[in-house]
């Protein structure tokens, strides 16, 4: 639900916006779902254009949202494509929860980041 919710913020849209902000909220999540978050344009759902935009953000990232609808994952079997989702879920909810206590999350530095990606080679 929280994922969902984040689709409906235009600025959250933009290329890679989503991915770095659910990123830098756990490093679990950079962990999990390395290529990141691509986001597919509200169309309708279970349409042949949906599917050909699905396809398309799967060639570059792990998990494809579906604007104010859903998200899609794949992996080497269903838990790994279940764990990205859920993962990712985790870091929304942390950044909601933390906006609902009236600020908004700086999350980890892009220092941090790098670190990680060096560390465990992502």
């Amino acid at each position: 639900i929280e994922l969902v919710a984040m689709t409906h913020n235009p600025a959250f849209l933009e290329k890679d916006v989503l991915s770095k902000i659910l990123w830098s909220m756990i490093p679990e999540t950079r962990a999990f779902c390395p290529k990141g978050l691509g986001i597919a344009r509200y169309q309708l759902p279970g349409s042949v254009v949906l599917a050909e935009e699905t396809i398309k953000q799967l060639d570059e990232y792990d998990v494809v949202m579906w604007e104010k609808h859903g998200a899609i994952a794949i992996g080497e079997d269903l838990i790994e494509a279940f764990d990205m989702i859920d993962t990712l879920s985790k870091s929304a909810k942390i950044y909601e929860s933390a906006c609902s206590m009236g600020f908004v999350p700086k999350g980890m530095t892009d220092e941090q980041m790098d670190e990680l990606k060096r560390v465990f080679n992502l």
